[in-house]
């Protein structure tokens, strides 16, 4: 069958004493075909060593185990980490971490592949970011989501997410998954994202002064960059005329871009004038 019954779910569900927490964004995926479309998405070869955050029932796992050398598996759910486990109960190369992974360790490993809870859809992305050296990721997530991950500048979803997250990598849709899916349906649609980490950064002087300029002025999308500047100065309790010498010593950047057409690159040379004029003194300290 390519999917799960509900009676199989129901069944499984009640066996290991499992609640779907809505709270958590918990959806089970519940067709195989999706899932063999993601793992194919990942090209797990018998050399790859994965790690696949949250398995629930296992429909994508057990892809997954059929394929990789080495699969780690981070479930935070007591009752899930006993159906995994018996699951895979008679393969050795498949290990169930039971944690919270936005706290556990991750093992080493060089692919990813994850459909993620929604509710910690931002902080789980960055922190593999962060903290894996990876080769590619493939993740589901909400579709409203994974459009700011792959939005352009220009598009009404290009926003502080789209520039967090292309500062550290590349990001394209592979498919998007109709709620009937999953179990229990959410209420929205879900996409499939292949991720890759950027082979070089953009140079930026400081990451620390990039990021708070643009966690501090993307809370207005709409504004002009110059307006914007002037209120995220003043915030800090700053002199919002600051806003004029840092455009001033900015090549290209005029202060009347609309925030949501300014490319990183453009974000990044306004970040350099900062930290230039910081470290000149000719500004203080963020």
């Amino acid at each position: 069958m390519s999917f799960l019954s509900k009676k199989e779910i129901y069944s499984l569900l009640q066996k290991y004493s499992v609640r779907p927490d809505k709270k958590r964004g918990q959806s089970f995926l519940t067709n195989r075909y999706v899932a063999k479309k993601i793992v194919d998405a990942a090209k797990i070869s018998d050399s790859d060593i994965v790690l696949e955050i949250g398995g629930g029932l296992g429909i994508l796992s057990e892809w997954l185990a059929k394929y990789a050398q080495k699969l780690f598996i981070i479930e935070i759910e007591t009752g899930l980490v006993q159906a995994l486990k018996d699951l895979f109960e008679h393969q050795n190369h498949v290990a169930i971490i039971e944690g919270d992974a936005l706290e556990v360790d991750f093992p080493r490993i060089n692919k990813v592949v994850a459909n993620l809870p929604y509710s910690i859809s931002s902080e789980i992305t960055f922190r593999i970011l962060k903290k894996i050296d990876f080769e590619v990721a493939i993740l589901m997530y909400q579709k409203e989501f994974a459009d700011r991950l792959v939005a352009k500048p220009g598009s009404r979803k290009y926003s502080r997410l789209t520039i967090d997250f292309q500062y550290y990598a590349h990001a394209e849709k592979i498919m998007d998954v109709p709620s009937n899916a999953f179990y229990p349906e959410p209420a929205v649609t879900s996409t499939v994202v292949k991720i890759t980490k950027r082979e070089e950064k953009m140079f930026v002087k400081s990451e620390d002064v990039f990021f708070k300029l643009v966690h501090g002025i993307y809370p207005y999308p709409k504004k002009q960059l110059g307006n914007a500047l002037k209120i995220w100065l003043e915030r800090l309790d700053l002199n919002s005329d600051l806003s004029r010498l840092i455009l001033k010593n900015t090549a290209g950047i005029e202060g009347n871009e609309r925030l949501r057409e300014i490319p990183q690159e453009s974000l990044i040379r306004i970040s350099n004038t900062i930290a230039d004029l910081i470290q000149e003194g000719r500004m203080p300290n963020l």
